[in-house]
């Protein structure tokens, strides 16, 4: 692992593990082992945590720890509903035509993750969704519905990635097709339907989340 000093890049790193499960709802995280583990004192861990925190991913519970609350199912419909308004709500509020420079990087995008093998492994997956968000959260004016639509970003996370673990193959080929067609509404530089793209595409993994949930509520528990 590179070198991590700063509460900022612990925080990143934190976040990208709570988001891709490897810190899955319920962890508990411990400031002591994270400052081991990154080589610095408990003051920017700390830091760290208090953003996550700020973010909604984590809880502090005295007597217990800083726990992972982001990925719990009983928010996973109403962090949902917010995140598919959300993403409407980029073409309400657009006021231009999207910068040509979006549709070359999402272009760019494209093309490597056209380029990789299917599925790709779950850190690329994660990576490649990522970079896809990014552009995507540059391109909205309003500054407030753009942190909004940023931090409802990393809140569905653990939910949506819990789908590659599930049907990796399906998951990468839906990504590479979401990607695709958002190449093509930027490069028509129609931001309201890049909106409403982001939105169905935002809807249809909503249903597939609540499958799998469902799925899992349904199989019987096995005796000991």
């Amino acid at each position: 692992m590179a070198e991590i000093t700063g509460a900022a890049a612990i925080f990143r790193v934190v976040r990208e593990r709570i988001c891709t499960l490897e810190l899955p709802f319920g962890a508990v995280l411990r400031e002591v082992e994270l400052a081991k583990e990154f080589g610095v004192s408990r003051t920017p861990v700390r830091q760290a945590l208090h953003q996550l925190a700020a973010f909604g991913l984590v809880e502090t519970r005295n007597g217990v720890g800083t726990l992972v609350t982001a990925g719990d199912p009983d928010t996973l419909a109403d962090i949902y509903q917010l995140r598919i308004k959300l993403a409407g709500l980029i073409g309400a509020l657009a006021t231009g035509p999207c910068p040509p420079e979006a549709a070359g990087m999402m272009r760019a995008l494209h093309d490597r993750i056209a380029g990789v093998p299917v599925p790709p492994g779950p850190r690329a997956f994660w990576q490649f969704n990522e970079e896809r968000h990014e552009i995507v959260n540059a391109l909205i004016e309003n500054r407030e519905l753009r942190g909004l639509h940023d931090l409802y970003y990393f809140k569905v996370a653990p939910f949506w990635f819990a789908l590659y673990a599930e049907a990796p193959e399906r998951e990468f080929t839906l990504l590479e097709r979401e990607v695709r067609e958002t190449v093509f509404w930027l490069e028509q530089g129609d931001m309201r339907a890049v909106a409403n793209m982001q939105e169905n595409h935002t809807a249809m993994a909503a249903r597939r989340v609540e499958a799998g949930f469902a799925t899992a509520e349904d199989e019987p528990e096995i005796a000991h």
